[in-house]
């Protein structure tokens, strides 16, 4: 029990808030004109869950197969929450971006 009081603050400080900042991040770049700064950040996140990934299953060598895969698994699926996360501000804050150009492309057309 004293092992889950000790990881919630590890957790809040090495995922929680870094995972937060990103997001504030990923808001001002996907903001910006261009589509590919808004993109780095949900790219480099995906780079990230899969590295760790391949970490975690390269040191788990003494376990079963389907132990090593259902870790990677589980790592996939946790570490790729930050990624949909920064996914969905990213789609979110680009959908402005894509109404205006509508708008622009009508407003030619009916000139």
């Amino acid at each position: 029990m004293a092992f889950v009081f000790t990881m919630i603050p590890l957790f809040a400080l090495y995922v929680a808030i870094p995972t937060a900042l990103l997001c504030v991040v990923e808001y001002f770049l996907a903001k910006v004109e261009s589509p590919w700064p808004g993109r780095a950040l949900p790219i480099l996140a995906v780079i990230f869950s899969v590295c760790v990934t391949l970490i975690l299953i390269f040191n788990l060598t003494n376990v079963s197969l389907w132990a090593a895969l259902a870790g990677a698994a589980l790592g996939l699926m946790v570490l790729n929450i930050p990624t949909v996360l920064l996914l969905v501000i990213y789609r979110n804050t680009r959908k402005k971006f894509i109404e205006k150009k509508n708008m622009d492309r009508m407003n030619i057309q009916d000139l």
